[in-house]
């Protein structure tokens, strides 16, 4: 059995350990996993840089979310191309915590807390109405 660790604030994890975890300490595990393996540096030239023109932070966000497409298209190759059940749903597993990673490190680089963004709209969902209106 491979054994994987990861750390938040100096304390090990083993990746056993992430299942009773709440999901505001997985973004701040994620987040340090993000700065420790160099992606951080892709985004900002100062993790706390707040004076970066305003087009040049516009373009990290673009390219940053653009990511989040780019593992959403994998998704949808592989269940184009896949046609073996569980090697399908093993790959949708993959590939969709993918995305959910992406989108937890650009929250964290963007200070906007995911259990409270997900809460909010979630609020906002249930006033919307049955399939949202006939707009899907």
């Amino acid at each position: 059995m491979i054994s994987c660790f990861s750390s938040l604030n100096g304390k090990k994890y083993l990746t056993t350990d992430l299942v009773n975890m709440e999901l505001k300490e997985i973004q701040k595990l994620l987040r340090e996993e993000y700065i420790q393996n160099g992606y951080m540096d892709m985004w900002c030239v100062d993790l706390y840089q707040t004076d970066l023109p305003t087009q040049t932070q516009r373009i990290y966000d673009i390219a940053e979310v653009g990511l989040w497409n780019t593992e959403v298209s994998e998704t949808l190759e592989d269940t184009r191309k896949i046609e073996d059940n569980q090697k399908l749903r093993n790959k949708w597993g993959e590939e969709g915590a993918d995305v959910i990673i992406r989108v937890l490190n650009f929250f964290s680089r963007k200070e906007i807390e995911a259990e409270e963004a997900i809460l909010n709209k979630h609020r906002k969902n249930l006033g919307r109405g049955k399939l949202h209106g006939n707009k899907v």
